[in-house]
């Protein structure tokens, strides 16, 4: 039997105003998990909105005209159900983890805050003060600051580039009314997805989207597109110094955007490259060199552009010895072929994770919710398990050649002195 057919199989039904509802049943599970996803964000903000999508996702918790916030609250709570939210770049994705008995019940909650939250003046101030205190902890906290800075350098001239929590200005600045008028017109029918995972069955919940879900306005969100010809800004360094023990950096390189041809080959590269203790930046910079205690890569995708980051703490007078060899392993991809012995180990990790991630509903509701937003359907794990496999070391050499070789990354880090420059 292939992996495609023993693993659980997704489905997705568009609603008659453009909602789609996508499923992955579980058979045998206890707990199941439901989200909506609203596929509009920091990106389209206008400037007098900077910060909206993160400010609504707040709000939505604190009341509509059936439910007050308490009421919210203690309804998710008296069924046992467990709900949470949070917002990317191009995404506000409200969703909770309850038994699969009651994820129905569940479901209505969220329904109602998505389509029916009003915003009570009251609340949009109190909540503005706890948005205000996160962006200030993100300033605090190094490792917040120089992810969102990076981001922010990385992305600069891209809608991308805008901070996901706006500032101290745009949010002190935004009223309850401009706020209500933004969230109308974005939250629409086609830039929802409605998504459960566990043992719950798809057309009851399609059933349910539709009555729940059917007032929501039609149409999409307008997009706002870079300027034509933008391109990452790699081959630069920026450093913020403050008075910290490590030096704290990210490296980026410009990647395809999420769906790319070689998105498979890049799971494998990037399971290589930084994730784990087999990994080369764990075994280079920790172990042999002691240069830190964290370092690893990442991948951020999105609709139109992406990026393979690298992120290390060092001392200051090791940073640019860090920098370079992260950056030297980056490029050794490109020189040589991994063993056979590495590739299948990799590819090991991979499936592994994958499949005992089906365990965690939390975790499947978010993937499916995801693959059907960038891939235009949700995927199985079967299928993406079986590109996984088909991956040669030819491959990652001939891909590693052609997005990374003669590529200067950016360089951003946070910590005393003058910072590390680029990889020589």
């Amino acid at each position: 039997m292939s992996t495609t057919q023993s693993t659980p199989q997704v489905r997705m039904t568009t609603l008659s105003n453009g909602i789609r509802v996508v499923s992955q049943q579980i058979p045998g599970m206890q707990s199941a998990a439901v989200g909506i996803r609203n596929d509009s964000s920091t990106r389209n903000e206008p400037a007098d909105c900077a910060g909206a999508s993160h400010f609504i996702e707040h709000l939505l918790f604190k009341g509509t005209p059936t439910r007050s916030a308490d009421q919210i609250t203690d309804e998710f709570n008296s069924i046992g159900a467990r709900a949470n939210a949070y917002t990317s770049q191009e995404e506000v994705f409200y969703y909770a983890v309850a038994l699969a008995s009651i994820i129905p019940a569940t479901f209505d909650i969220l329904a109602d805050m998505f389509v029916n939250s009003w915003l009570p003046e009251t609340e949009v101030e109190k909540e503005r003060a706890v948005v205000l205190q996160e962006i200030l902890m993100n300033q605090d906290t190094p490792s917040r600051f120089i992810y969102n800075q990076f981001h922010l350098g990385f992305w600069q001239g891209h809608p991308l580039g805008s901070p996901i929590l706006g500032t101290s200005e745009s949010i002190g600045a935004i009223g309850r009314n401009r706020l209500m008028d933004y969230k109308l017109s974005n939250y629409l029918s086609s830039a929802t997805i409605v998504s459960v995972a566990g043992n719950v069955e798809h057309d009851r919940m399609v059933d349910q989207a539709e009555r729940a879900l059917g007032a929501l306005p039609t149409g999409a969100p307008q997009v706002k597109q870079p300027e034509q010809g933008w391109q990452s800004a790699i081959g630069e360094n920026r450093h913020f110094p403050r008075p910290l023990e490590q030096t704290l950096f990210y490296m980026g390189y410009p990647l395809p955007p999420a769906g790319n041809q070689h998105r498979h080959k890049l799971a494998v590269f990037n399971q290589i490259l930084g994730t784990g203790m087999n990994s080369r930046l764990f075994r280079e910079v920790r172990e042999r060199r002691s240069l830190a205690y964290t370092v690893y890569s990442m991948m951020s995708s999105y609709t139109d552009t992406a990026a393979l980051m690298i992120y290390a703490g060092t001392s200051a007078d090791r940073a640019q010895e860090a920098v370079d060899v992260c950056h030297a392993e980056v490029m050794r991809f490109c020189d040589e072929k991994v063993s056979e012995e590495m590739l299948a180990a990799a590819k090991e990790q991979i499936r592994s994770a994958r499949l005992m991630a089906l365990d965690d509903c939390e975790t499947q509701v978010r993937r499916i919710s995801n693959t059907t937003s960038l891939l235009g359907a949700p995927e199985p794990v079967g299928v993406s398990l079986e590109a996984v496999a088909a991956v040669t070391s030819e491959d990652v050499r001939d891909m590693a050649r052609l997005l990374f070789a003669g590529v200067v990354p950016r360089v951003e880090s946070v910590g005393s002195g003058e910072g590390p420059g680029l990889p020589r």
